[in-house]
């Protein structure tokens, strides 16, 4: 709730601007169309346009250049020929990445279209059929997916027709509801049920989802791909021999990952050590929950934690580092140190080292191997600082040390098995493949990485090349 909270905060600081504008926008063409109007009626013209119809008009024109802003003017040409015809892959990827933002665009893009829906009744007669109104909710967001997939500006996706079509649809049974309870001064099970069946549909989705998440032990890998290449045209040739077993491997978590709680307790770790002051609220940036802070001089720091890896950083804008002695870096270090010890954020294994001589940091290096056949708990990952000319305040502080935590020895897939996915095209990757593609699969090697939970799993790493550039792939190791 609270992650929704920050998101509808940021939707809201970007609507306001806008509302500006589509006022007067909304102002400029109800103008010209009501003096167009009157010339008309007074050349002796028959249909009449209601008080109610002008207003509605004014209010669809409104609405109209709000979703046209946020959804394309508002963006780059950064997404030419961006297609994505995979209907409920938007569900599979907030799924794979257990991302309440992601459940949030869902939401969002329905949210954003029940005005037209709620609207259209209000036009004329014909527009309080369902049949127009499906058909008009259809067209407009399919003519805005195609402007968006001609000036690059967006992808155009299944997802987002069907999603602004039931939120259109949702608002325009909500609007018939209220209608009917006009008419017939009474509140109907059949209107109630029709302008309910939409949001119930969908709670009763995410509910399931919630469930079914919590209730299993392991969290959700975002490496699973929502949509699956296309093979069927791609060369791939394998380099390397596969075994067909796998001996069984530890599995570790970590409650740095994905832990709300723990970003806020270092947040405000750093705000008051280094006294300062936060500026507005936390926000949002997929992965990262994003706090920015001003030191007593107006300098301003921006704190990020980002959810899939628990690493975090302080970094302000101050764009150079200025050289320290080598006594005095190591002093600086060494003072850092006992305020990370002392807020049980150095492990006592780390190794001190300076580098490039305006940074000190500490490193805990754990082979796979180690880690695999590893029985206990253990600390790894560095921490990097940039002391700046104050005599605390860093300039740049990163931490990415991590706390795993043994679980457990778990069954996994051999690499032969692991393999499989490849031709099927279950990886992903940030180009689609396409026809005439060449793809060589060189190596493989176990590595882990962090699923949503907190849980480090262990999954495959393939390596190789395609088309001659560098390709990897990270498969799913641990057995069903």
């Amino acid at each position: 709730m609270e992650g929704l909270q920050m998101d509808l905060i940021q939707i809201i600081g970007r609507i306001l601007p806008i509302l500006a504008i589509a006022l007067a926008a909304g102002v400029v063409v109800i103008g010209i169309t009501y003096s167009v109007y009157i010339a008309y009626k007074k050349r002796g013209g028959k249909r009449s346009i209601t008080r109610r119809q002008f207003i509605a008009s004014f209010l669809l024109l409104g609405w109209f250049v709000i979703v046209m802003t946020l959804t394309t003017f508002s963006r780059g040409a950064n997404y030419e020929g961006w297609i994505n015809l995979e209907l409920f892959s938007g569900y599979i990827n907030a799924w794979n990445q257990w991302s309440l933002s992601e459940f949030q665009l869902i939401i969002f893009n329905m949210l954003m279209f029940a005005p037209l829906g709620f609207i259209l009744p209000h036009i004329g007669m014909k527009t309080r059929h369902v049949k127009p109104v499906l058909l008009i909710s259809l067209l407009v967001t399919l003519g805005i997916e195609i402007f968006q997939m001609i000036t690059g500006r967006g992808i155009f996706e299944l997802d987002d027709i069907l999603h602004n079509t039931l939120g259109s649809m949702a608002g325009y049974l909500l609007m018939r509801a209220i209608l009917d309870s006009v008419e017939q001064r009474k509140i109907t099970l059949r209107s109630l049920w029709k302008a309910l069946c939409i949001p119930l549909v969908f709670t009763m989705l995410f509910s399931s989802a919630f469930i079914i998440y919590h209730n299993k032990e392991l969290g959700n890998l975002s490496i699973r791909p929502a949509i699956s290449q296309n093979m069927n045209h791609v060369e791939i040739t394998l380099n390397t021999r596969l075994p067909d077993e796998a001996e069984k491997v530890s599995l570790y978590r970590s409650s740095e990952i994905h832990n709300l709680e723990y970003a806020k307790r270092v947040a405000s770790l750093m705000k008051d050590y280094f006294e300062l002051h936060q500026k507005g609220s936390i926000s949002i940036d997929g992965y990262n929950r994003i706090w920015t802070f001003l030191d007593n001089t107006g300098t301003e720091y921006t704190f990020n934690y980002d959810v899939s890896t628990g690493t975090w950083w302080l970094a302000s804008n101050i764009e150079a580092s200025t050289p320290v002695e080598p006594e005095d870096l190591i002093k600086q270090g060494q003072e850092y140190g006992r305020w990370l010890t002392q807020n049980d954020l150095l492990p006592n294994k780390a190794i001190f080292s300076t580098q490039n001589g305006d940074t000190v940091r500490w490193d805990i290096e754990n082979t796979v191997t180690d880690i695999a056949k590893g029985d206990s708990n253990y600390d790894t990952g560095l921490i990097m600082i940039v002391p700046s000319a104050e005599p605390m305040i860093p300039q740049n502080l990163l931490y990415s040390m991590n706390k795993n935590i043994y679980v457990r020895v778990v069954d996994i897939i051999s690499p032969a098995e692991a393999y499989e996915e490849i031709p099927k095209g279950n990886f992903s990757i940030y180009n689609n493949l396409k026809k005439g593609d060449k793809l060589h699969v060189n190596k493989y090697e176990l590595t882990y990485t962090y699923d949503s939970k907190g849980y480090y799993q262990p999954v495959y790493r393939f390596e190789g090349e395609i088309n001659g550039e560098h390709w990897d792939a990270l498969i799913p190791a641990v057995m069903n």
